[in-house]
């Protein structure tokens, strides 16, 4: 089993710039935060994303200029209302959303 296995870094490494990503958890719950700091220390651009209900995971990623579009129902600090980094670039055109409640 040793042999299928690789490091996080050289499974990131995997996706090019301008793929399809799934992101599991839910809102502020089981993102999979070393993941995604990854995917920002590697330059990832272009993404689109696919979630349910992102949180920090979305906002984080389209802060750092990762990705053009994001299909989720709801991204977002729960009580706290929309992340902002998010709002503003869909607000401003920067990334596409298709929501999907």
């Amino acid at each position: 089993m040793a042999g299928k296995r690789v490091s996080l870094a050289d499974a990131i490494a995997r996706i090019p710039d301008g793929a399809s990503v799934a992101i599991g958890g839910n809102t502020l719950h089981r993102a999979p935060g070393a993941a995604i700091h990854e995917l920002i220390r590697q330059g990832k651009k272009g993404l689109r994303l696919v979630k349910t209900a992102g949180a920090y995971d979305v906002d984080v990623l389209v802060g750092a200029g990762a990705v053009a579009h994001v299909t989720a129902a709801y991204v977002g600090f729960e009580t706290l209302g929309l992340a902002p980094r998010f709002r503003r670039a869909v607000e401003s055109g920067q990334v596409t959303l298709w929501e999907h409640t």
